[in-house]
């Protein structure tokens, strides 16, 4: 079978400051549209550039609000498996997403979540809260995310620990806002401490906040470069153990 592959485009500098300077007219636009065909008259043109990058092509399944947590994951593995072979510095680059947003999957994104106002597209369009966590807030990045840190070769279902993160995220977002986040092995090691822990003992979502705090904690006394990760894995192991009474 023949994969279709395309090339990657960016969202252009001055697009993306006409977006920032326009945010409160942008949202309208996009709340009253159920295409995209108004961004080529309201944006400076050409609005995005092709990159050398190239990818398979993929579709995603209509999700209104996010509701069907299957077809969360179906369409987060969909992002992942095209993408993942894409430089970091593209991944983490919102305007490579804003072209995602505006262009290729416009009208999915805009019915995967309810517009509430301008700051429910600063923070789920745009990126809004900075690199780190406006990646994990941004609508297509964020599902990205969530299996790229979550991904486990090791196991005969490398999405066992990206099913559990997306049934309630909760279990993986405060992991996301810490500085260790970039490194792979300790999310995933993490995940794999706290899925056993809750396997174990039941879950209450209160208690992720303080693990995400003790594991910068333990970071601060050990590189956190230098921990296994099985060795996480046991640390949040005990430490949710705990945590959970």
């Amino acid at each position: 079978m023949i994969v279709s592959k395309i090339h990657i485009k960016m969202l252009n500098e001055d697009a993306l400051n006409h977006l920032k300077k326009n945010l409160t007219f942008i949202t309208k636009k996009i709340q009253d549209n159920s295409t995209n065909d108004w961004i080529y008259t309201e944006f400076p043109q050409p609005m995005f550039t092709e990159k050398k990058f190239e990818i398979k092509d993929f579709t995603l399944i209509e999700n209104p609000e996010s509701k069907d947590k299957n077809i969360d994951l179906q369409n987060s593995i969909a992002i992942f498996e095209s993408c993942r072979n894409l430089p970091r510095y593209i991944l983490t680059d919102q305007c490579f997403w804003l072209w995602m947003h505006f262009e290729k999957f416009y009208s999915i994104v805009k019915n995967m979540m309810t517009i509430n106002g301008t700051s429910t597209i600063n923070n789920m369009w745009m990126h809004g809260q900075g690199v780190r966590r406006g990646l994990m807030f941004g609508v297509l990045s964020r599902c990205y995310f969530r299996i790229a840190l979550s991904y486990d070769e090791s196991a005969s279902d490398p999405y066992h620990l990206s099913k559990w993160v997306i049934e309630n995220p909760l279990r993986f977002r405060e992991l996301t806002w810490r500085t260790y986040s970039s490194e792979e092995h300790i999310i995933r090691g993490a995940l794999k401490g706290e899925k056993r822990a809750v396997e174990e003992k039941g879950e209450k979502v209160n208690v992720y906040p303080d693990l995400a705090k003790a594991i910068s904690i333990f970071g601060s006394v050990r590189l956190l470069d230098s921990v296994s990760e099985e060795d996480m894995e046991q640390m949040v192991y005990e430490k949710m153990l705990e945590l959970l009474g």
